[in-house]
């Protein structure tokens, strides 16, 4: 074949311009449905970010960008990244027991968006709503599932929530502060942090982390 008749030949495979066209008009509908979905679900999940965050920040005011950082690290690997076992825990347990005085609080209230776990008062101990054996075996309990923390898959999943936190524009106490600092550690391969002096001073805080499936049996079984 001479080179005239390549290029005639190939001119012949080659599509024109209707074929684009066609080409175009028969998918664009599928991408602009698949765009669509992808919108709606970053919306929505924004959305409910946004309301977990307003939620945190109704139930403790006096919080910091530290304390909703525990937070949602709670909510995304539960008490397993204590590593309990159940003869330390349940020292533990009595040890803050005997030292706590009862506030009467027995809600439970969620971890980050509430989608994994919850914080259960310890409350419900020290007013013998709730055995003490049956109250550690149900923390204990939720702590098995515990999953080793993916560090980097959680870094970008705190980058998000830090954003819309951010965007929210709180007016966090020594925001900036702690935001550089839980960079720091991130950085340095650590994640777990501590409620800030702020949040134990206003709210004292005496909690076991439990799952929601856990959580939901005490709640049925002792009709709290």
């Amino acid at each position: 074949m001479n080179i005239t008749n390549f290029d005639r030949s190939t001119r012949r495979r080659m599509p024109d311009n209707r074929d684009i066209i066609q080409s175009i008009t028969k998918y664009l509908p599928i991408a602009i449905f698949l765009c669509l979905l992808i919108i709606s679900a970053c919306s929505k999940h924004d959305q409910s970010l946004r309301r977990a965050i307003e939620n945190q920040m109704e139930l403790y005011p006096a919080s910091t960008l530290q304390d909703l950082y525990k937070s949602f690290f709670q909510d995304e690997f539960g008490p397993g990244h204590m590593q309990p076992d159940s003869a330390g825990a349940a020292g533990y347990l009595d040890y803050e027991l005997s030292g706590m005085k009862s506030r009467g609080d027995y809600t439970a209230t969620p971890c980050g968006a509430g989608l994994n776990f919850y914080r259960v008062p310890l409350d419900l101990v020290k007013d013998s709503i709730v055995p003490i054996d049956v109250f550690l075996s149900a923390f204990l309990e939720s702590a098995k599932g515990f999953k080793v923390p993916d560090l980097d898959a959680w870094k970008i999943k705190w980058s998000l929530i830090l954003a819309e936190i951010e965007s929210m524009n709180l007016q966090l106490p020594n925001f900036d502060a702690d935001k550089e600092a839980i960079a720091k550690m991130l950085a340095s391969g650590e994640a777990v942090v501590h409620h800030s002096d702020a949040f134990i001073e206003h709210y004292d805080p005496h909690y076991r982390i439990m799952s929601l499936k856990e959580w939901e049996k005490l709640n049925s079984k002792f009709k709290i």
